[in-house]
């Protein structure tokens, strides 16, 4: 059916999952040790040496050697985004992106971005899969960091904390990344205002239920004893490309890690970088920093904002939110109404639960009434102000609850005292002095996904994205006579020697974030023996790779 000039016409495109990775920074140090330029390089190479994965760089070597930094760094390696870094030869050396290895066990990869030990997850559709494969990640890094401190003296012994700040004016990265639409995504950053402002109100009003909390206050903002984000303080603007200086709320780097162009395609694949939570250690946290996100994507995906929720200064609110964990602080959205944190999540809630009913989330977001039902009971709880139901499946209130204890049983600390912001660090401590660990064991945290899942994606990809065709294809490559030349998310290039052991060199494309599943890829992997016939076998899927979807009316 045509439509005249004047008419307004429907654009039709795929809503595709809200597929959800992430990459997120942990504080890595030497215990007892101040050097001027800090620890974080010895630390975080000596723990990388102990995670095996491809591929292996002539320079790995260089791991454990012994480098001099410029003193641009805090005690912690902290990622100030600043310093010039030098070899003990004198030559420079850019510490970004070192050393990244991909993880045949699962599909994810670790690397060092300034001196930090990073992880990234292998992809998942499910925010319950996240949870999974994250604590899967922390299991991996727990045991690096034992084989690490093996034989060290007590008082050279590394630390990993899974947090965000070292409350000395630095912060690290714990970002997320989404699935999305071009269209969506040119709406928010080219197009539609109201979309960036919409995206950045629910951001910031998450804090509730995804903060890790934090004692004290920095980066010049006004004191507080506690606050329920530990990244809050460092948000500094509304957007922007920038992830180490003047932090925005929403991240707009375009690298859609979807193949080497998406074109104007309104419905091709783009990859929404989120700078935004904290690191999470609680499940709940954990699947609240996804879950409610994907929800609201869809959303957005359908045309569906309301700009009755955007907040008239979403980083003045941000700042209003964290610092009062009474949770009486209010903040004004565009009509002039004043609501506070837990109103606004309520009403971003109501919002899903509308849609929900109509099925806009059916095969978007896997699993989203167990996703609406856990974000609405714990909403009710805030309400009720039953915090104690709320500290096994919350960082912020678990964290608080063991501060306020701490305190009650010792007069003489209040919030001032080291031994508080002690606790503050070793909430997150990866090592045997880890708070969350001793609440875990204990059996006091709610656990949203078994223990034996959580083992499964140590060893195991996800089997409905391309990690799955990732981590088999690294397996088949170490076993036979194929060298890894290169790994990234969508691409991988292999060195395959020949009959006379001359080389060739041989990419595989890897696109579709949502083909290459192991239903898709397994008859193919084990139908082709020669790594040739394996690579030629894959690429011939074509259609079988492509984006499930279903189609969406936006106006």
């Amino acid at each position: 059916m045509k439509t005249s000039k004047n008419e307004p016409r429907a654009e039709t495109r795929r809503a595709m999952p809200i597929l959800c990775g992430a990459d997120i920074e942990l504080a890595n140090f030497v215990a007892s040790a101040e050097p001027a330029c800090g620890t974080g390089y010895e630390a975080s190479r000596a723990l990388l040496a102990e995670i095996e994965g491809m591929p292996i760089r002539k320079d790995s070597h260089s791991l454990n050697s012994r480098w001099s930094a410029a003193p641009a760094v805090s005690r912690t390696g902290a990622n100030t985004g600043k310093g010039v870094y030098f070899p003990a030869s004198g030559w420079g050396y850019n510490l970004q992106d070192v050393a990244r290895r991909f993880l045949p066990g699962n599909g994810g990869c670790a690397y060092i971005d300034l001196d930090h030990a990073e992880l990234c997850i292998p992809e998942v559709l499910s925010a319950l899969d996240h949870v999974a494969s994250w604590h899967a990640m922390l299991r991996l890094m727990r045991g690096a960091l034992d084989r690490a401190n093996e034989g060290r003296p007590q008082d050279r012994r590394i630390k990993v904390l899974v947090n965000n700040s070292d409350g000395h004016g630095h912060s690290w990265g714990s970002h997320l990344n989404f699935l999305i639409s071009r269209g969506t995504w040119d709406n928010i950053f080219f197009l539609k205002a109201h979309y960036l402002a919409y995206l950045a109100s629910f951001q910031v009003s998450s804090i509730l239920l995804t903060g890790q909390g934090k004692v004290g206050s920095e980066n010049g903002r006004p004191r507080t004893p506690y606050q329920l984000s530990q990244r809050s303080d460092h948000m500094e603007t509304l957007m922007g490309v920038q992830t180490t200086f003047r932090r925005p709320l929403v991240n707009a780097r375009d690298e859609a890690l979807s193949g080497r162009s998406t074109g104007d395609d309104p419905s091709a694949p783009a990859r929404l970088h989120c700078i935004f939570h904290d690191s999470a250690m609680a499940h709940g946290s954990c699947l609240f920093r996804v879950g409610p996100m994907q929800l609201i994507l869809a959303l957005m995906e359908s045309g569906k904002v309301n700009p009755r929720l955007i907040l008239d200064d979403p980083l003045e609110a941000l700042e209003s939110f964290s610092h009062d964990p009474t949770l009486k602080a209010t903040a004004k959205v565009i009509t002039g109404q004043h609501l506070t944190v837990l109103e606004l999540q309520s009403a971003f809630l109501d919002e899903v639960k509308r849609y929900a009913a109509q099925g806009m989330f059916e095969g978007v977001v896997p699993r989203f009434e167990q996703i609406i039902a856990l974000w609405e009971d714990a909403l009710n709880k805030f309400a009720e102000g039953d915090l104690m139901a709320l500290a096994p499946r919350l960082d912020w209130v678990m964290k608080l609850m063991a501060i306020e204890r701490a305190i009650d049983d010792n007069p003489s600390l209040d919030w001032d005292s080291p031994e508080i912001k002690m606790i503050d660090h070793l909430y997150s401590s990866l090592d045997d002095d880890g708070l969350y660990r001793a609440y875990e064991a204990s059996g006091f945290t709610e656990q949203l996904v078994s223990p034996e899942r959580i083992a499964y994606f140590i060893d195991n990809p996800p089997e409905d994205t391309r990690a799955w065709t990732r981590a088999m294809l690294l397996r088949r490559a170490k076993s036979g006579n194929v060298e890894v030349d290169g790994v990234d998310w969508d691409r991988i290039t292999f060195k395959i020697r020949g009959r006379y052991a001359w080389p060739s060199y041989r990419a595989f494309e890897m696109a579709n974030p949502l083909g290459f599943t192991r239903a898709a890829a397994e008859p193919v992997f084990e139908s082709c023996m020669d790594f040739g016939d394996l690579l030629d076998g894959l690429e011939s899927l074509g259609s079988e790779a492509a984006l499930p979807s279903h189609a969406i009316e936006v106006n």
